[in-house]
């Protein structure tokens, strides 16, 4: 896969746009085009957002449109959402958030087991069973839908 890149900066952004002319057999995946690309410019993938890749039919050529942003920050204030979870970024995120969760779960375990089990048993004590109640709702509706169909019977 070759790779053909022409830069324009953007100062009031603070980004530059990259304009990708890649040559391969295939149409490369966003991963692909970030890698070789963050590679040639010296930079970091997690600046780099692929806004398109696009394709002409019967060539072996494909023209990608990628902005290079200076931080981090301004990245996620200009970027559309859906953009940086294209490129792999909610992901991240996502698994990042997951793991806090997980830490502090482990860290109140620790801290106070018997305090949680407790406040689960009390919990189970005060609530009654939603089950059981729809069960006898259940029975009552059912006794006095017999008891209407006996009475209609009788009339009849």
């Amino acid at each position: 896969m070759n790779i053909e890149l022409k830069k324009q900066r953007n100062d009031l952004l603070k980004r530059t746009n990259v304009l990708a002319k890649v040559f391969a057999v295939k149409t490369p995946s966003r991963k692909e085009i970030l890698s070789k690309v963050a590679a040639m410019m010296g930079t970091e993938e997690k600046l780099m957002v692929i806004d398109n890749i696009e394709q002409n039919y019967g060539t072996h050529s494909s023209v990608a449109y990628i902005k290079v942003y200076d931080d981090f920050k301004t990245l996620n204030e200009l970027e559309s959402k859906y953009k940086l979870k294209r490129t792999g970024f909610e992901e991240k995120k996502e698994e990042a958030k997951e793991e806090a969760k997980e830490e502090a779960k482990e860290e109140a375990k620790e801290d106070k087991p018997d305090a949680k089990e407790e406040t689960k048993e009390e919990a189970k004590e005060d609530k009654p069973d939603a089950k059981e109640e729809v069960k006898e709702e259940a029975k009552e509706v059912k006794e006095e839908t017999k008891e209407e169909t006996k009475e209609e019977e009788k009339k009849e």
